[in-house]
């Protein structure tokens, strides 16, 4: 280890720097862990780990809170078995967690599925949004298009730059994501046509480098915050109701999840085979595994029980498309 003042004061605290500094070295951006790392430094200092990581620290670090959401535990899990992996090939004792300890609520969790009409029902109010000079009434409308239309991460999506979104080729691209899997997504010629419509506005001169979607304000980026706001209004101008993240209404990452419903009912209604339709589905969405992707086909039952009994036999298109207009014009551009 290098001599370079930890960031840690527990009783693991060289190890924690040895383990964060070492995946970082290894190219992972693991910023979480890190934060975890911290929260675990400080209650370390509560416990007696002269025999190394005890059952009871990993207990109380992993227990679950009222206030937590849906990963928190299991990201707190994972931490510790990576960080106990460490330990151990340090020669230092740990007690591994296993998942089995995760609370069952967390694990039955379900999002949110917005409908077809529901979908159309938030571009609608989008594009009525009032011109105004931060312009959201440009912004709006095409994030949640490249969020529905494409299944990107709003992470992703904020961080996507011009020389990314390649509109003759109808593709975007996906730069070190989430799971560290690049990806490369063809795009409906309608998105294609809503996105160059935007560039219009927005990049009628620009760099490579610059943000696709940029903002007029301090370094150009968007808040993630401010867009769940806004998302949630338009919502409940929809009249759904809207109980937070643990509440069971929609949230901004609910656009990610109803993309894979409504990619894998267009691709069953097309007969597309069940298992051709994850394997696309996993790679598009850049899954780890077929099991993360999995899950949607149980969602996508329960939105459309007609489909599970159908015998898929041709592939089929993956990707939403919008309705079919000659010219992008938003109401507001009538005169």
């Amino acid at each position: 280890m290098s001599e370079k003042t930890s960031e840690y004061h527990g009783p693991f605290a060289i190890q924690l720097q040895a383990f964060i500094d070492e995946k970082k070295r290894l190219g992972c951006r693991y910023a979480e862990e890190e934060r975890l790392a911290h929260k675990f430094d400080e209650m370390s200092m509560y416990h007696d780990c002269n025999n190394g990581l005890s059952p009871e620290l990993v207990c109380d670090f992993i227990k679950y809170q009222p206030n937590w959401q849906a990963t928190t535990q299991k990201r707190r899990i994972s931490f510790l078995r990576n960080f106990g992996s460490h330990l151990i090939n340090h020669d230092i004792q740990a007690f591994q967690p296993g998942y089995d300890t995760l609370r069952a609520t967390a694990i039955n969790f379900k999002p949110y599925i917005l409908s077809h009409e529901e979908i159309s029902s938030l571009f609608r109010l989008s594009d009525q949004i009032h011109p105004n000079y931060r312009q959201s009434h440009i912004f709006y409308p095409v994030l949640f298009r490249v969020l529905y239309g494409t299944g990107m991460r709003i992470s992703e999506a904020l961080h996507l730059t011009m020389a990314d979104v390649d509109l003759e080729q109808k593709v975007i691209r996906v730069v070190d994501p989430k799971n560290h899997k690049d990806r490369h997504l063809p795009i409906s010629s309608s998105l294609a046509e809503y996105c160059s419509w935007y560039c219009g506005k927005i990049h009628p001169v620009y760099h490579g480098e610059d943000l696709f979607f940029l903002s007029n304000k301090g370094d150009g980026h968007y808040s993630r915050n401010n867009i769940q706001v806004y998302f949630n209004r338009l919502i409940c101008r929809m009249g759904i109701p809207y109980n937070g993240y643990k509440g069971g209404g929609p949230h901004l990452h609910c656009l990610r999840h109803t993309f894979c419903v409504h990619s894998l009912e267009k691709m069953l209604r097309e007969n597309v085979p069940h298992g051709v339709a994850l394997q696309l589905l996993s790679a598009y969405m850049g899954h780890r595994s077929l099991s993360a992707t999995g899950r949607y086909l149980q969602l996508t039952a329960e939105a459309f029980p007609d489909l599970m009994e159908k015998i898929e036999n041709i592939y089929g298109d993956i990707f939403p498309k919008f309705e079919p207009t000659k010219e992008i014009k938003m109401p507001y551009e009538d005169d």
